[in-house]
């Protein structure tokens, strides 16, 4: 057996005492603080005769109104309640909810114009390529430049509103 057990009683007194020691060097240390962070009126008014007088003035008037105002709060925000803050919520998940069914509505009509553009193509490849090569040649280039332009018009949008948001 070890002759030193901290469950002993002086172990446990001489680490009670170490604790308290520390808590008072804390609170002490604290007060301090306090006091260091606390100007006495004396103090404040010494500091604001060394400035120079436009600065004094602007100081004071600031401290003037510092302490005219206390806490300001806008009007409205006093008849704010708990009934205002659900209906708010309610319309945020309403507005949540529209935006989520504008979205998928407009999956939809993406997916309409893909067809749409798919089957134009497909009719050109059918009917208009064995009549006139050519005119297939030229309408292609135009397709193709409607189309980079309708899509880099589309990506400038998505930039800009991603900057707006």
């Amino acid at each position: 057996m070890s002759d030193n057990n901290d469950s002993s009683p002086d172990s446990k007194d001489e680490l009670k005492d170490s604790i308290e020691k520390k808590d008072k060097k804390l609170l002490e240390d604290g007060k301090k603080k306090e006091k260091k962070e606390k100007l006495d009126e004396a103090e404040v008014e010494e500091i604001i005769s060394e400035m120079p007088p436009e600065v004094r003035r602007t100081f004071k008037m600031a401290m003037m109104q510092s302490s005219s105002l206390g806490r300001f709060s806008h009007p409205i925000f006093d008849k704010f309640n708990e009934k205002h803050i659900d209906k708010f919520l309610d319309y945020t998940q309403k507005d949540d909810d529209n935006l989520y069914k504008l979205k998928s509505s407009n999956r939809w009509f993406y997916l309409l114009y893909t067809l749409l553009g798919l089957g134009f193509f497909i009719f050109l490849i059918t009917f208009l390529l064995p009549i006139d090569r050519e005119i297939f040649i030229e309408i292609l280039k135009l397709t193709v430049a409607f189309a980079g332009g309708v899509g880099s018009g589309y990506g400038i949008k998505s930039l800009i509103d991603k900057k707006n948001n």
